[in-house]
């Protein structure tokens, strides 16, 4: 069994100057919980994994592809996106994502992300 977790995700934000940085706060079999801290320009490129996400944006702007939808994102808003259903993160600004996944993701769902986010490929290839 997995123990309470009390965070402040906007607080404690180390950034990496090359990707958007994630720092698990929480996993389990079920789910996993993430801040993500982006410097301004950097992304999570668009993929379709077979996960769940909840996108909370905790600081800064920036644009999140859900589906079909391009829509511009600000502190507050909170994206739902259910599995196999394209999505994507690109910050505007320094920005803070409260990322929740279910349940977590494998490799497979990541894919070749890492080597799109270095080529600096936010769209889908095709």
């Amino acid at each position: 069994m997995s123990a309470p977790v009390f965070a402040r995700p906007k607080e404690s934000v180390e950034f990496d100057p090359n990707r958007f940085s994630p720092k698990s706060l929480f996993e389990c079999a079920e789910m996993k919980v993430v801040q993500a801290a982006f410097r301004a320009g950097q992304f999570i490129p668009v993929h379709a994994p077979d996960v769940h996400v909840v996108l909370y944006i905790l600081t800064g702007e920036g644009e999140v592809v859900a589906g079909e939808e391009r829509r511009r994102v600000r502190e507050g808003d909170l994206i739902v996106v259910p599995r196999k259903i394209k999505r994507g993160v690109k910050a505007k600004t320094d920005m803070v994502i409260l990322h929740v996944v279910s349940p977590p993701p494998t490799q497979a769902d990541h894919g070749d992300m890492a080597a799109r986010i270095a080529r600096g490929d936010f769209e889908l290839p095709g």
